[in-house]
């Protein structure tokens, strides 16, 4: 037996990729944003050396130069709920009042 599913949903909101603000695909609504890494060497990287790890992603730092590599994440959407999910938490659930 086949049960077809209608929905209103644009073509654009199932299917698609972005650049900015961040790197994305999209594929059926659900949103997969992976930012892209940075790095900095020289005196504006700065002199106290620092690490750290959060949901957000991975930063480093020894005098002279920094790193930072952030963790995808991706947007689930289900009806009118919208739910951001990251490495180790789920960052935003907030209902899209349309």
């Amino acid at each position: 037996m086949l049960v077809f599913v209608g929905t209103t949903a644009q073509a654009s909101e199932m299917f698609g990729a972005a650049l900015k603000p961040t790197p994305s695909v999209t594929l059926f609504g659900q949103k997969l944003s992976w930012p892209i890494p940075s790095l900095c060497v020289g005196a504006k990287a700065g002199v106290i050396p620092d690490a750290k790890i959060s949901p957000k992603g991975l930063n480093f730092k020894v005098p002279y130069f920094a790193i930072e590599i952030p963790f995808p994440s991706l947007t689930v959407k289900a009806g009118t709920n919208v739910v951001e999910l990251k490495l180790g938490a789920v960052d935003k659930n907030k209902n899209e009042g349309k």
